[in-house]
């Protein structure tokens, strides 16, 4: 097995990952304070405390950005929220749309996509999943999906009710839910409203 290792590392090389690398949102208050946006190669999470807090806006911004890029882009959904009818078509050509009963089978997705390297983004929205689910997560999955995406240009962001990734090397944090007028906003106009707070951020090289 060692030999056969060697052969396909000098085969097929794998290219030098960028140190720092980061998928940039388009949203100020996002990119400035992490260094230019979500990191590649790690896990992100990122915390809505509210409902209608902005998740799904963040979530549209994603999807045009690395449309933009031509980077194929995944979202587990165990809770069936997302809503296709609500974004442009022309973003959601490049999306892979897993919908699953569980939040175990949902990590059991993730976890797939997350060696994938056909794709750039992989999202996983637990913001519904029932809190009985998400306590039996243990702690050595979310390790798992760290080093699954180390090494790689993936974007790796998991959407929760509350702080519960122990692996994240950021997290970002929505606190207020958004007006009903806001939300009926164009959402270029929304966007610049969208202020997280940041929680953590941590070196990749420390994360690893």
């Amino acid at each position: 097995m060692a030999a056969l290792r060697l052969l396909i590392a000098e085969r097929f090389p794998t290219a030098a990952r960028r140190e720092g690398s980061r998928l940039p949102t388009g949203i100020a208050s996002i990119d400035e304070p992490t260094g230019g946006g979500l990191p590649r190669s790690a896990l992100t999470e990122l915390t809505c405390a509210a409902t209608s807090s902005g998740s799904h806006l963040l979530l549209g911004q994603l999807l045009a950005v690395t449309r933009e890029q031509g980077q194929r882009a995944a979202l587990v959904d165990p809770a069936n929220c997302f809503d296709p009818e609500s974004y442009p078509s022309a973003h959601l050509a490049h999306l892979i749309w897993a919908r699953s009963s569980d939040t175990a089978t949902a990590m059991s997705v993730t976890d797939l996509f997350a060696r994938d390297a056909n794709l750039g983004l992989v999202v996983l929205d637990l913001r519904n999943a029932p809190n009985r689910e998400l306590s039996r997560v243990p702690a050595p999955l979310w390790y798992r999906l760290q080093r699954a995406v180390e090494g790689t240009e993936l974007t790796l962001l998991v959407i929760t009710p509350r702080p519960l990734v122990p692996s994240a090397t950021l997290r970002l944090q929505l606190t207020h839910p958004l007006s009903l007028d806001t939300l009926q906003s164009d959402r270029p106009t929304v966007l610049p409203q969208l202020k997280p707070t940041l929680d953590r951020q941590r070196s990749q090289a420390r994360s690893a």
